[in-house]
């Protein structure tokens, strides 16, 4: 008998045995026939009636046994070995190679049952339907309950695949069976009817009461009619469906349309593109649609293809780039059987030249791309088409008011944009978010398409004002935010989701031709987002000489210089600068009479202060801050006061009085509801605690802010300044453990920050033996603090100092000096690798 192989599996029907990977795996008997009849079988499909007889030959047992085996084998096999062909049955559809010398495969069995004849038109083989089982169960369940039922999406996006698999699912439902009619081809909408009737076998005698004789020809069928690619047919389509609704109560209709009908019983049923795995870790990553839809194609053109990690991750960029649109998947799976993964993942900028290609049998839009979208933008009107191709200029996505702002113009208004948006909605060319407020966005490929539609002209006006109109939204949040009426949790809902525009669009306002004005405006107000001063210290530092030239006005410079002095700027920008820009940043604004942004600077100008040692400067800055406070202002603003307050006293050895201060900073913080504003003060808190001892309040207090931040999150910069905060207490504490476990945490976290903390990994690498990289790392950190004028805090340079006295204790002094002058000289990948290596070694006795 023949032995089979297929991927890293082997089943020899003699011996009754399945080995993958080189193993013998126990799927059990029954499981063990299902796959032989499957592949001895895989030349068609095998309807489960069949199926049932040739396993359970002698036992009549429930479907849901059969489901059983299937899942088990494709649990052991992958989930693209059997495909389940909706209404029909399983198919075996791995490669299969026949073991070397093996005989011919021996003939199948005999059918054990004979396929019913089924009435209708409908394509009796059917491509496998890939990560729609859900759209699949619930689409066929609004069919059932409703006669006019619309599957709505994107172009490309498999809304005629799901329709069909429904009304095979369905076809043995309806007396007179199933029936497709495919209406890309008519553009004549008066014709309509004279189509249905054609495929269905009635024959009409006028023109002119076509309709009325479709109707009267329907009265007594009873059957589901599938009406695919309705789009630009639309009024014909209302027509003809209210007519069958009133006059055919036998007539289920199914349409696939971009756009629906609008009709009082229409029931919509929007399809959205195919799930996309976050990362090749996730889990369920192999089984998510994208992924499988794109091995399924891969492997009909190059059936050797296997998706291992490293490929599986390469497929899912792919997938994601693409949005998880089944069609654009396919080309791009087709691309990659001749050109490989990687350089189609690297050309997809170029898409619409790469993913072309499609099947011979594919209506001829959906052979490429670029057609697809084509259809689906002739079917705008000219003022759809102008909002569409603006919209492109968006990256991922705008709020209602940012796209009204930059696709209005002299004939369209923002409330005619408001329309033409709503419109694009309905005919799937724009998806809506379901946030609070709704984004709208493009599909990548859409917004690739709309972008091709500019005009030169049009392209140079149309980016000036998106970088306008995101200017003005972050200026907008920038000043509730600077005037402490919004909490930082409704900063952060209201800006992330704008970043992607936010780079684009200052990338346009500080390029050559762009607008310095806006350019300083973005790089300002973008200073408050924690996670983003990594990218945004680089462009302020930029623009500073424009600024200090007088290229912007004073209102501005003022915005410029308070961003400059922002606590997240701290070690990216000298404290001198710092300093002077805060000074700056107070002049200005009292001279623009703006109280509250005043108090903020003398704010900042008294921690700079602080931290330089001059007490008594700090503490004028502070008293004049608080002689600007007013009754009705928003305790945020008094938060940082007392927070400022409490760093003074902490410095001057006043712990009783600097814990007072700070615990009332918790208080009132709590008080706002702003999460981060509380993370702040109780960070001060454990850190004054810290000092003041004993020490196991420090870790007491450090350990419950860390508990909360499981579930409650914070930006990743803010919680790595945490983590390194609790490791330094417990290792100064000796619990080297959990100072290890809190490292490990916080470690991934730091490369995005660009802050390591390292006088926190000497101290804990001396503290675990790991004597040679506690010393290289100290040699980093007093080449860091050369380079730098910003001091180190008491906490941390009384860990410095424990370390560095026990390192040259524990060692040799010409090796210590050595290794302090390598530490020294390590850059930033050195340093990263040496507490790479030296956190995932065991701690030494």
């Amino acid at each position: 008998m023949t032995t089979y192989r297929f991927g890293d599996a082997e089943l020899d029907p003699a011996r009754r045995t399945l080995r993958v990977r080189g193993q013998d795996d126990r799927i059990g008997a029954r499981a063990f026939d299902l796959l032989l009849a499957l592949v001895e079988r895989r030349e068609r499909v095998v309807g489960k009636g069949e199926l049932l007889d040739l396993v359970w030959p002698d036992t009549v047992v429930e479907e849901n046994n059969l489901q059983v085996h299937v899942s088990t084998l494709r649990r052991v096999l992958g989930p693209q070995a059997i495909t389940t062909i909706p209404g029909r049955g399983y198919r075996f559809t791995a490669p299969i190679d026949a073991a070397p010398g093996a005989s011919a495969p021996a003939a199948a069995a005999p059918l054990a049952r004979a396929q019913p004849v089924r009435a209708g038109n409908l394509p009796w083989e059917l491509a496998p339907l890939y990560g729609r089982d859900e759209e699949l169960s619930a689409l066929c369940s609004l069919i059932e309950a409703h006669r006019l039922v619309t599957v709505l999406g994107a172009g490309g996006i498999g809304k005629s695949r799901l329709a069909l698999a429904a009304a095979h699912s369905l076809a043995d439902r309806y007396r007179d069976g199933a029936w497709l009619l495919e209406l890309a081809g008519l553009s004549d909408p008066a014709l309509l009817p004279n189509a249905v009737a054609r495929v269905l076998g009635i024959r009409l005698a006028t023109q002119d009461k076509a309709l009325q004789e479709l109707i009267g020809g329907l009265a007594s069928r009873h059957l589901l009619l599938v009406l695919d690619n309705c789009e630009h047919l639309l009024e014909a389509v209302a027509a003809l469906a209210k007519e069958v609704l009133h006059g055919s109560p036998g007539i289920t209709l199914l349409l696939t349309s971009q756009e629906p009908l609008h009709l009082g019983q229409e029931q919509q049923y929007r399809i959205k593109p195919l799930v996309v795995p976050s990362d090749s870790t996730a889990s369920g990553a192999r089984q998510c649609g994208a992924v499988t839809l794109f091995e399924a194609r891969l492997r009909e053109v190059s059936p050797r293809f296997v998706l291992d990690d490293d490929s599986l991750a390469v497929t899912i960029e792919i997938c994601r780039r693409l949005d998880g649109l089944p069609l654009a998947i396919e080309l791009a799976a087709a691309r990659a059987a001749t050109l490989g993964l990687r350089p189609v993942r690297d050309r997809l900028d170029e898409r619409f030249k790469l993913l072309t290609g499609g099947f011979r049998t594919a209506l001829p839009r959906h052979q490429t791309l670029r057609a697809a979208l084509a259809w689906s933008h002739q079917q705008l009107t000219d003022a759809e088409q102008a909002v569409f191709r603006r919209l492109g200029v968006f990256a991922g996505g705008c709020r209602m008011e940012m796209a009204q702002a930059v696709a209005r113009d002299e004939a369209i208004d923002e409330w005619a944009v408001l329309d033409h948006l709503s419109t694009l909605v309905d005919k799937s060319l724009v998806v809506v978010d379901a946030l609070d407020p709704p984004r709208y966005r493009l599909l990548e490929s859409a917004r690739a398409y709309a972008l091709e539609q500019l005009g030169a002209d049009e392209a140079a006006a149309l980016r000036a004002r998106y970088a306008q109109a995101v200017r003005h939204f972050f200026e907008k949040v920038d000043a509730a935010t600077l005037d402490g009426e919004l909490r930082t949790q409704e900063l952060y809902a209201l800006l992330l989701p704008e970043l992607d525009n936010l780079r684009a669009a200052h990338t346009w306002a500080a390029a050559e031709g762009g607008d310095v004005q806006t350019a300083v405006s973005l790089a300002s107000c973008a200073s408050v987002l924690e996670d983003f001063a990594v990218e945004c210290a680089p462009w302020l530092l930029s623009l500073r000489q424009r600024v200090e030239g007088g290229e912007v006005g004073d209102a501005l410079a003022a915005r410029y210089w308070r961003a400059m002095a922002a606590s997240n700027m701290m070690e990216r920008v000298p404290l001198s600068l710092q300093m002077q820009a805060a000074q700056r940043a107070q002049s200005l604004y009292k001279a623009l009479a703006q109280p509250r942004r005043v108090f903020s600077s003398l704010v900042q100008l008294s921690g700079f202060l602080y931290r330089l040692g001059r007490l008594d400067e700090s503490q004028a800055c502070a008293d004049e801050a608080r002689g600007l406070i007013q009754p009705d202002w928003p305790a945020a603003l008094r938060v940082r006061l007392l927070r400022a307050d409490a760093y003074r006293a902490s410095r001057a050895g006043q712990a009783a009085k600097a814990l007072s201060l700070i615990r009332e900073a918790v208080r009132m913080s709590q008080s706002t509801g702003d999460w981060l504003l509380e993370v702040i003060a109780r960070e001060y808190l454990v850190q004054t605690l810290w000092r003041a001892g004993p020490i196991e309040q420090a870790v007491h207090e450090a350990g419950s802010l860390v508990d909360e931040l499981n579930v409650r999150t914070i930006a990743n910069s803010d919680m790595a300044e945490i983590l390194a905060l609790q490791t330094g207490i417990l290792s100064e504490a000796g619990r080297i453990d959990e100072a290890t476990h809190a490292a490990r945490r916080g470690w991934p976290l730091m490369p995005g920050a660009q802050r390591y903390y390292l006088e926190t990994w000497a101290h804990l690498f001396w503290r675990r033996g790991q004597i040679e990289a506690a010393t290289l790392l100290l040699g980093a950190f007093d080449a860091q603090q050369e380079r730098s004028d910003f001091p180190i805090g008491p906490n941390e340079q009384r860990l410095v100092e424990q370390a560095r006295a026990a390192l040259a204790a524990q060692s040799d002094a010409q090796v210590f000096a050595s290794r302090m002058n390598a530490g020294r000289a390590l850059d930033t990948a050195e340093v990263m690798e040496v507490i790479s290596r030296g956190i995932e070694v065991r701690a030494q006795s």
